[in-house]
């Protein structure tokens, strides 16, 4: 927990912070603990607290789990550039990339099924075509001497 979150937390009034342990969706991970930790200290920790923040964070793992899907930008340029390096970049973005739960530390596909599949097309082609273009520089290379 950061020293800055501390010291703002423990300068608030008591309604301040039993307003802010609500906010689930606006505050970071660090300050939630902070203003826990404070309530606690205080005596004032909500009960109904952990109900709030599971409700939240299930909600969030129903939104991470779907993913999102490409845009229309990034589908073109992977396929356009799919004889070079950006098919590459964006293929393997789309394959691979997750996101990380704010309050979990679960990683999630930042991409839908659909996505991830053209991502993975797009990856391994651009990979197939970049080393059969070295094989045959390779090849003309030594066949000149």
């Amino acid at each position: 927990m950061s020293n800055y979150y501390i010291e703002s937390v423990t300068q608030q009034s008591d309604e301040e912070l039993l307003k802010l342990v609500y906010q689930v969706e606006q505050l970071d991970k660090e300050m939630l603990d902070a203003v826990e930790t404070e309530l606690a200290v205080r005596n004032l920790l909500p009960e109904d607290l952990i109900i709030v923040k599971q409700s939240f964070i299930d909600k969030e793992n129903l939104q991470l789990s779907e993913g999102k899907a490409a845009t229309f930008p990034q589908q073109f340029l992977g396929w356009i550039g799919v004889v070079g390096i950006l098919g590459l970049i964006i293929g393997y973005e789309l394959a691979f990339a997750k996101t990380k739960s704010r309050y979990s530390d679960k990683e999630y596909f930042k991409y839908d099924e659909t996505s991830r599949e053209s991502g993975r097309y797009m990856y391994y082609i651009s990979i197939t075509i970049i080393i059969a273009f070295c094989l045959y520089k390779i090849a003309n290379f030594i066949e000149r001497y």
